[in-house]
């Protein structure tokens, strides 16, 4: 039975090759795209899931007390919390110290190389799984110049004698100082959000930083392993117990315990300190475009097997008329759809292999199609069986419900329920479009505005530097031989980057400072005395530090500390107390904007200390930039020359914080015009159908003095309402869902109405361009050959 009904819808197929042609082109796009983002999607959620504790990691974060009852969430831990909580709770069976990730140069006998790394104790290879190659994790706690380094930088160093040569060899980290090699661990896996190169032990962290271990400190992360079946609820009450019992304050800061695998999709929290979104918003919007996508082409293949179901009444006459039963035609029918799908699937793949690298490129994965993955079998087959049912459920239906009698009559006309059926989901297919559009366009929109938009500081033509501790030996040699070049405008020293500036404190204190502003954070950036001029921010009051003086009892902040403190309008003079200490204000900066789009700008503090500040900043001449690249080389080789030159360019660095956006942003504009491509796909199919439906309406009303503009008219405006009221459907709920996606950033567009113009006069030109063609092809055919048969 089975290989007659491969036979029969084989052959139908063949004799409908529009139906056939446009339901397996618009198939295998759709399939195509929507798999390449489903394995995004997939890969996405797959990120730090491999840890086989994966349930009893959990990352240990503070909640921070507000006014009005709201709470903020910071990452940055107390070091001695993480180890009493080890010693004292029974449900805690590792603590591990997570050092924020830095870049540096590391040098080996002759060969120097960057990498990224940071600081760690042996609990991290006991608690992830991350296999360790050679030598001894526990090093790590028990020697002080131990270092651990990934397979990748040990084959970067020693080549394929890496397993015999490693082990002890020496490395000297330019701002660390020197290590030994004493353990060598596997790359970590492209779905692990951490992609470190080298870990040194925190004990020697913390024996060049006793500050850490104070209670009030929180200048590290951290996470815990628990162990089987602990109660992580009273656990965190617990570890809240023990963090408050050694803080002080009124308003005490919380503890939140924070699933590791859960935090790279979910790491936004609102005002109750609950999970209020994170990147997941993005794994959703891209999973919902791809579903979005394989609707669409399963739409047109609906409405085309409904449309074409009347030529084929005749057929389903004889066929019950013999004995046919209804489950029969049923499975005759899905044949058919199984068959295309099968075929688009095919072509769809051969797409796939194609396009793979550009996506890879497109979105800086590594995405792969490995047959022995369960979850890329679970996109296969759920794609495929998502795809025919939804193409092939409803028309098998239809076509097997005609009457024989009726068929055989020819009279197998289609129902009303069935067109208005039609109707509904030309207007759905193009209402999901056109919310793609519209989508766009406003992502577009606040993408351009957060790269163009005056952050009140210069960024463009700005190289950033390590600031490593021969370079800060060195510097006023460089900057004076820098400073020579016409080409270089400016140096300075600031930390970590004034765009960007994860340093933060609550030890401010000032006159008539309420309880409920106990735990308000402080953004703080230590600089060098030209800092302001460097970065063209103007000081609206007093002065900023004065050249070749060491001012440590003086403070210069900017003017939402000053409006935040409710200095008044002369905060010139006044004092202040940081950190128990006496500051008089001699200076208030312009704001400008120290964090990303998504949050206000933070009440900041400058501090003179260009030796710990972070990085050299060298602005160079907007029309001579290669000449400065250029200049800065040489001076580097000049005065640093074992010191190896590594650069980044400030607005670079900006950019690449909204590369979720921007990648967003691209995407959304594929899919838009893959979806209006498929959209008018089916449009023009059924355009087709339905002119020569009507091609002896059409001759007659030819004979009787029809124009041919008021044919294409005819032919034309069924379609042409269809899509309007698909404009007015998509409109509101496009405006809802991009609001809400802008509600997210503190500094946004408003939604612009001329995004909503432009995709209805957009997608009403190209319907006007898809089935005008057929209506006018069919206006000027001569009325005799139409009506020839009557």
């Amino acid at each position: 039975m089975l290989r007659n009904y491969f036979k029969t819808a084989w052959r139908t197929l063949l004799k409908n090759k529009v139906y056939f042609s446009i339901n397996t082109f618009g198939l295998s796009i759709s399939i195509a795209v929507s798999f390449l983002m489903l394995l995004w999607v997939f890969d996405e959620y797959s990120m730090d899931k491999f840890h086989e504790n994966d349930e009893q990691l959990f990352l240990v974060k503070r909640t921070i007390p507000l006014e009005d009852g709201a709470f903020d969430v910071y990452n940055g831990i107390s070091y001695p919390l993480l180890r009493t909580a080890m010693e004292q709770l029974p449900e805690v069976e590792e603590y591990i110290t997570l050092g924020g990730t830095f870049e540096d140069n590391l040098r080996i006998e002759d060969t120097d190389f960057r990498a990224r790394g940071a600081y760690t104790n042996t609990a991290f290879f006991k608690s992830f799984s991350i296999p360790v190659l050679l030598g001894d994790m526990n090093s790590l706690d028990q020697k002080p110049e131990a270092i651990a380094i990934s397979e990748r930088l040990a084959k970067r160093f020693w080549g394929d004698a890496w397993r015999e040569r490693a082990l002890g060899s020496p490395i000297h980290i330019y701002d660390n100082g020197d290590y030994a090699v004493e353990m060598v661990y596997a790359d970590f896996p492209s779905h692990s959000s951490i992609q470190n190169d080298f870990y040194y032990g925190f004990e020697r962290f913390l024996s060049q930083n006793d500050w850490m271990l104070e209670w009030g400190n929180n200048g590290m992360q951290g996470a815990l392993l628990l162990k089987e079946g602990s109660n992580v609820s009273q656990l965190r009450k617990k570890l809240e117990s023990l963090f408050q019992a050694n803080i002080s304050g009124e308003f005490k800061e919380g503890i939140l315990l924070h699933q590791f695998s859960e935090n790279y999709l979910h790491n936004q929290f609102d005002e109750k300190a609950q999970v209020a979104g994170g990147r997941i918003e993005y794994v959703r919007i891209f999973a919902l475009a791809a579903i979005f996508l394989l609707v669409i082409s399963c739409i047109n293949f609906i409405n085309l097997s409904t449309a074409y179901a009347t030529k084929r009444s005749g057929e389903i006459g004889v066929r019950k008329v013999i004995g046919a039963k209804k489950n029969m035609l049923v499975g005759q029918f899905f044949m058919e759809t199984s068959i295309i799908t099968s075929i688009a699937f095919l072509i769809g793949l051969l797409i796939i292999v194609l396009l793979l690298p550009f996506v890879n490129t497109l979105t800086g994965k590594e995405l792969s199609i490995d047959i022995t993955q369960p979850s890329l079998w679970l996109i296969i087959v759920g794609v495929f069986a998502f795809t025919t049912f939804l193409s092939g459920a409803y028309p098998s239906l239809i076509i097997s419900s005609f009457r024989p009698v009726e068929a055989l009559k020819g009279i197998g006309k289609e129902q009303k329920n069935t067109i208005s059926l039609r109707k509904g989901l030309v207007v759905l297919q193009f209402s999901l479009s056109i919310l793609l559009i519209i989508s766009a366009l406003v992502i577009q929109q606040q993408v351009q505005y957060v790269n163009k938009k005056d952050l009140g500081i210069a960024k463009d033509h700005i190289i950033s530097i390590h600031q490593d501790q021969a370079l800060t030996e060195k510097y006023d040699a460089l900057k004076n031989e820098l400073m020579n070049s016409e080409a270089i405008v400016d140096v300075t020293l600031a930390g970590p980057s004034p765009l960007a500036t994860p340093a933060s404190s609550s030890g401010v204190s000032w006159p008539g400072k309420s309880q409920e502003q106990e735990n308000l954070e402080f953004a703080l950036l230590w600089t060098a005395h030209n800092f302001p001029t460097a970065f063209n921010i103007p000081v609206e009051q007093g002065n900023y530090y004065k050249e070749g003086t060491q001012d440590t009892l003086n403070l210069v902040i900017n003017q939402t500390a000053a409006e935040l403190m409710q200095l008044g309008e002369e905060p010139i003079g006044k004092t202040i107390q940081l950190w128990g200490s006496p500051r008089q204000i001699i200076g208030v900066l312009k704001d400008f904007h120290n964090r990303s789009m998504y949050e206000t700008i933070q009440p900041t503090l400058f501090l003179l200390d260009p030796n710990d500040a972070g990085s050299l900043f060298i602005k160079l001449d907007g029309g001579q930039t290669e000449a400065g690249l250029a200049s800065v080389n040489s001076v580097f080789e000049k005065v640093l020359p074992n010191l190896p030159l590594h650069y980044d360019f400030l607005d670079e660095q900006y950019a690449a914080t909204y590369r979720t956006e921007t990648l967003t942003g691209t995407l959304a504009r594929y899919f838009a015009f893959i979806s209006i491509l498929l959209s008018c796909l089916g449009l023009f199919g059924l355009a087709t159908f339905m002119a020569r439906q009507r091609t002896k309406e059409i001759g007659i009303r030819k004979v009787l003095g029809a124009s041919v503009n008021s044919i294409t008219l005819l032919i034309s405006k069924d379609f042409l309402k269809l899509i309007a009221f698909a404009i007015l459907l998509a409109s509101p709920l496009a405006y809802y869902f991009t609001n809400e996606w802008l509600s997210d950033f503190a500094y946004r567009i408003n939604i612009p109405l001329w995004a909503f113009a432009l995709a209805g006069v957009l997608t009403l030109l190209v319907t006007l361009l898809t089935i005008g063609f057929q209506a006018v092809k069919s206006a000027m055919a001569n009325p005799v050959n139409s009506l020839r048969t009557e």
